[in-house]
């Protein structure tokens, strides 16, 4: 076994000239330093382009691709066709990496021999500073593929976020992310841990996710919006054609984004309701034809049962203002 196997970490660069210095500064610090580092400049129209091209002018183990925009999928999936390393990482050029991520990844693999090593995130607020352990690993083990998947579907200490884990190569030889959508990575990572087999659980943070005001995960209701709910039903239909032993938690993790959605286009307001009225109501549809496994199934929450079923009945906006009339 390769003890010092090489680490391609795969950055998509996109209008981020005031964060991608801090970075790509993170992964040229890293006490684990066999890696290249694929920066993806995705056709940015600022400054980012000559900020990475100085970047492989001062170290060699930075790699630049220039290519047209074609989104976060495009640009990951570029990385990916011209990595060299043994294991693959990613990190969205607005976050950044604690000093020991890929020590800390890389050791675990190793030691427990697992191809996908997922770890845990802080979140960092930009307007107060503030940062918090987020999604998290509460302890050290080592599970299933089909339970990482079910924890995935469940959110449950663990998410399909693309940046907080280490995949070993082989797990993306066919695998790729899905183009021209958001929440790319929904339909790929719990295919990536069925693929391992077993996957490490690294009970740390490691990875820092800034929250910024116009980001995708901040923007306000839009045609994006559906897209989650989109692509978590071609997971259910995937799982119900190939994992079936995991149809019901996929079942909840498609219900969970169609509830979702349908009650943060409620809350948006009036205009919101009205622009995506169409949107809206096919998204409710689904979710109301849902009901028997909402009423029956324990891996509802009894307080989202409760949010789903009004939301199905069409009813859930005029219960919330009684609720608050009340109070």
């Amino acid at each position: 076994m390769n003890e010092n196997p090489l680490i391609s970490i795969i950055v998509p660069v996109y209008k981020v000239e005031d964060y991608l210095s801090r970075c790509v500064d993170s992964l040229l610090d890293q006490t684990y330093d066999n890696l290249e580092i694929i920066l993806v400049d995705d056709g940015s129209p600022d400054s980012c382009g000559a900020i990475c091209d100085a970047y492989a002018a001062r170290d060699r183990r930075v790699r630049v691709i220039h290519k047209k925009n074609g989104g976060l999928s495009s640009a990951r999936n570029a990385g990916i066709d011209v990595a060299r390393g043994d294991y693959l990482g990613f990190v969205d050029s607005d976050d950044w990496v604690d000093v020991h991520t890929y020590e800390w990844l890389l050791t675990m693999a190793l030691e427990e021999n697992v191809k996908l090593v997922c770890a845990g995130r802080y979140d960092y607020n930009s307007g107060t500073g503030e940062k918090t352990i987020g999604l998290c690993p509460p302890k050290r083990e080592v599970i299933s593929g089909g339970e990482l998947a079910k924890r995935i579907f469940l959110w449950d200490n663990v998410d399909s976020a693309a940046w907080d884990k280490l995949y070993h190569r082989s797990l993306f030889r066919e695998l790729r992310y899905p183009l021209g959508v958001v929440s790319e990575d929904l339909p790929v990572t719990y295919r990536a841990g069925l693929e391992a087999g077993r996957v490490g659980m690294l009970d740390r943070p490691v990875y820092y996710y800034f929250h910024r005001e116009g980001s995708i995960t901040t923007a306000a209701v839009s045609e994006r919006s559906f897209q989650p709910s989109s692509n978590t039903r071609q997971v259910l239909e995937y799982v119900r054609r190939e994992n079936p032993e995991l149809l019901d938690y996929a079942t909840a993790f498609h219900i969970s984004h169609l509830g979702y959605i349908c009650t943060v286009t409620e809350l948006a307001g009036k205009e919101a309701m009205q622009r995506f009225r169409t949107q809206y109501d096919q998204k409710r549809r689904e979710l109301r034809s849902f009901l028997p496994f909402i009423l029956r199934s324990p891996l509802i929450k009894k307080k989202d049962r409760l949010t789903w079923i009004t939301i199905s009945f069409g009813c859930y906006g005029f219960l919330r203002k009684l609720y608050h009339m009340g109070r």
